[in-house]
């Protein structure tokens, strides 16, 4: 069995909980969350900036490929047989890329939604003026 790793904004309370939410349906001791805000989780993976992942959630495989966004969402639901076929939806053309600008605008606005966690750290100014 590979085992995956979820990164997500810890800052972010949308993040925080949808992430949680999201590990419920992975098949247990697949997928492990890492708040990617916190020192040193972005050392274990030298191919990912902050940048990146502050703009979506992102999913690193066993075999080191990074998912972002919709797409990694879909790749922990996949590790569910029923659920990875509902999931597979998201590959249809057309319908990928409109849910991609859907992710992206809620991702672009999430610190609206439902703020930040308690912070201290300049991550959280990051989005302040979105």
């Amino acid at each position: 069995m590979s085992f995956s790793y979820l990164l997500f904004d810890g800052n972010c309370r949308l993040c925080t909980e949808g992430s949680r939410r999201i590990l419920r349906f992975a098949r247990p001791g697949t997928v492990e969350l890492l708040d990617f805000q916190q020192p040193g989780v972005l050392r274990r993976f030298p191919g990912l900036t902050h940048d990146e992942c502050m703009r979506e959630i992102k999913l690193v495989d066993a075999e080191g490929r990074v998912f972002g966004g919709l797409e990694a969402i879909v790749a922990v639901l996949a590790t569910r047989r029923l659920l990875g076929a509902w999931a597979y939806l998201y590959y249809i053309p057309g319908l990928r890329r409109l849910f991609d600008l859907a992710y992206a605008w809620v991702a672009r606005n999430r610190y609206r939604f439902m703020g930040r966690t308690e912070c201290s750290s300049e991550a959280c100014a990051l989005h302040k003026s979105s």
